[in-house]
């Protein structure tokens, strides 16, 4: 590992390589997350040095290597921490103007890409990209709100000469070991199925109650609970559109070590949640998503009207912090899981 570049009291930048990439490093005394800009800027590693405990999930069967540009999301190795824009499953762009019907990659374009890392002055590292199927800039600025938790800045500027309207996610695929709970806040008591119904739930937009639910098979699933990848079961719901959230949790079982992700919902309005249970990823993993769009196409997102729009010239900007912790994370006390 190289010398640091820039170093503060608490948190500094390094260069280190990850499974044979170049990488980033930024830490402070508690947590250290590691980026690997040729990568779409993938975090590959956030960890709790408290514990010695990882939070993302590594490198499985496949390589940790460089796909192409417009290659399936499962051609890569199915690890870390990606960012979806501007959409997540493979759509036809559906906006008019010159654009219209461009074809826009599984779970975007910006994950396979190179970002370039930029110059900051502070300990930060700030990463960013340009479009391919569109015009414009994508940037990233990871800095330490506290020691305890991280803090993602996006900056989007549309280069189009027409409004465009996108769909962000984050794709943190978190590691639930022997099993985990997600937490929501309380005025959720459903959410929507997305996926199609040869998945086991119906079809998509069927609604299940929260957090115990009955599955088109009629069994009772606690749907709140991440199992363990013995399941070889795949889920994919959303919070209702009409209820806005701006945080979510996950404790992992048996440490009750936690996270929780905050947003500002004004700017992040949805919150898809993800979780694999040995179906896809060979480890039981949960996905919190929060997103700028109403599902995981834009296509749909553009047809609901429940899509983010950005005028020509235009920068917009969000964040997303994520904290670490063990019993003194703030979640609600009667959450967690025993």
């Amino acid at each position: 590992m190289k010398v640091c570049e820039k170093k503060g009291m608490n948190s500094a930048t390094s260069q280190t390589t990850w499974h044979g990439q170049a990488a980033w490093v930024l830490e402070n005394d508690t947590l250290r997350t590691v980026v690997t800009p040729q990568l779409g800027a993938k975090l590959v590693s956030l960890f709790d040095k408290r514990s010695g405990r990882e939070w993302l999930v590594g490198p499985g069967l496949r390589p940790f290597q460089k796909v192409p540009y417009g290659a399936s999301f499962v051609e890569q190795d199915m690890s870390g921490w990606d960012e979806m824009f501007p959409t997540i499953v493979a759509c036809e762009y559906p906006a008019p103007g010159g654009k219209l019907g461009a074809p826009l990659p599984d779970h975007g374009e910006v994950w396979p890409l190179l970002w370039t890392k930029e110059e900051t002055g502070l300990d930060a590292l700030r990463l960013s990209i340009e479009g391919v199927a569109l015009q414009y800039r994508l940037t990233r600025t990871l800095t330490f709100q506290s020691e305890d938790t991280l803090l993602m800045q996006y900056e989007l500027q549309n280069l189009e000469p027409e409004p465009m309207p996108y769909l962000w996610s984050a794709h943190p695929q978190f590691i639930c070991q022997d099993g985990a709970r997600i937490i929501l806040p309380s005025e959720v008591d459903e959410v929507c199925n997305s996926l199609h119904a040869e998945w086991g739930w119906g079809e998509p937009e069927t609604r299940f109650a929260w957090p115990e639910a009955a599955s088109s098979g009629g069994q009772s699933v606690r749907i709140n609970h991440v199992a363990t990848a013995e399941q070889e079961q795949v889920r994919k719901f959303f919070v209702p559109p009409e209820i806005s959230v701006g945080w979510v949790g996950l404790v992992r079982r048996p440490q009750g070590d936690g996270l929780r992700l905050d947003w500002d919902p004004n700017e992040v309005p949805y919150l898809g949640l993800w979780v694999d249970e040995g179906k896809i990823n060979p480890e039981a993993v949960a996905a919190l998503e929060p997103m700028t769009g109403y599902y995981d196409s834009l296509t749909s997102a553009w047809e609901k009207q429940r899509v983010a729009m950005i005028e020509p010239g235009e920068i917009k900007s969000w964040s997303l912090s994520v904290s670490l912790g063990t019993g003194d994370l703030p979640i609600p006390k009667d959450d967690r899981p025993t």
